[in-house]
């Protein structure tokens, strides 16, 4: 994903729309576990400011943080960003670390803004940090490991298995 600069100053200014559509894991090796986004910005070049706006729609397969079932998550995440574009500064010769350079300081060098880096750290910042499947997703039995969505467990209603400590509070209770 790039931007070609000099197509931009040529808008003197006005904005300019971008769609990108690719797969996650042939974009970026660490989803292994694949997916997609789409996204749609706009770009506008005035002097040495590039301003980047736009949304990014990620479709990920994750793992419920309660169950540790599979799901397809789907996020949505706007931004705006403000790229200073330096002239005459040396150009990285390769396009990884020149993305690289670009997301984490915000300034362009050469003829191409890569947005590889960008949209990288967008997408890992706007994923779920503790992904549900389900608002009423149950999750696991802590005594056995039962998926709780699916069936109930015997070792919740065993008697032996009660934690001494809270015998007090379970009598209680039973007033």
């Amino acid at each position: 994903m790039q931007i070609y600069l000099p197509e931009l100053s040529q808008k003197q200014g006005k904005a300019v729309d971008f769609r990108f559509e690719e797969d996650l894991l042939s974009s970026f090796s660490e989803f292994l576990d694949g997916g997609t986004f789409k996204l749609v910005m706009s770009a506008s070049l005035n002097d040495d400011q590039l301003v980047v706006n736009g949304s990014l729609e990620v479709s990920t397969t994750a793992t419920c943080s309660r169950c540790l079932e599979s799901f397809n998550q789907c996020f949505t995440t706007d931004f705006t960003e403000l790229f200073t574009v330096l002239k005459n500064a040396p150009v990285e010769s390769n396009r990884q670390i020149e993305a690289l350079e670009t997301a984490n300081t915000l300034n362009v060098s050469g003829d191409y803004l890569y947005l590889d880096e960008y949209i990288r750290q967008l997408i890992i910042l706007g994923q779920e940090y503790n992904p549900i499947c389900a608002l009423d997703c149950r999750g696991l039995c802590a005594g056995c490991g039962e998926d709780l969505n699916k069936s109930t467990c015997r070792c919740c209603s065993e008697k032996e298995n009660i934690d001494l400590r809270f015998i007090k509070l379970k009598e209680l209770n039973q007033e």
